[in-house]
């Protein structure tokens, strides 16, 4: 395990910074092996929970409770005896 000099002091040295942007290029050679299929999906997967995320963010924890509350209001109970016939 490597022993980083920011872990004693809290700050953070150009070498550190160095070593990190090295990582992010061995990364950036994934991406480029990529099919153009797989870039569109992965592209278009993070549209849609960048979408979901921003649709969620807007709702309190107390509207979301609400909201589900009122879903489960409206749901039939399944352990009702169901009307069948006359009586």
């Amino acid at each position: 395990m490597k022993f980083l000099k920011s872990q004693c002091t809290g700050t953070v040295d150009e070498e550190e910074l160095n070593d990190g942007s090295s990582s992010k290029a061995k990364g950036g050679a994934h991406v480029d092996s990529l099919t153009p299929a797989e870039k569109r999906y992965m592209e278009q997967r993070q549209k849609i929970d960048m979408q979901k995320m921003a649709k969620t963010s807007n709702k309190s924890h107390r509207d979301r409770l609400s909201e589900f509350n009122q879903y489960l209001a409206n749901m039939s109970e399944h352990y009702d005896i169901p009307k069948v016939g006359p009586g």
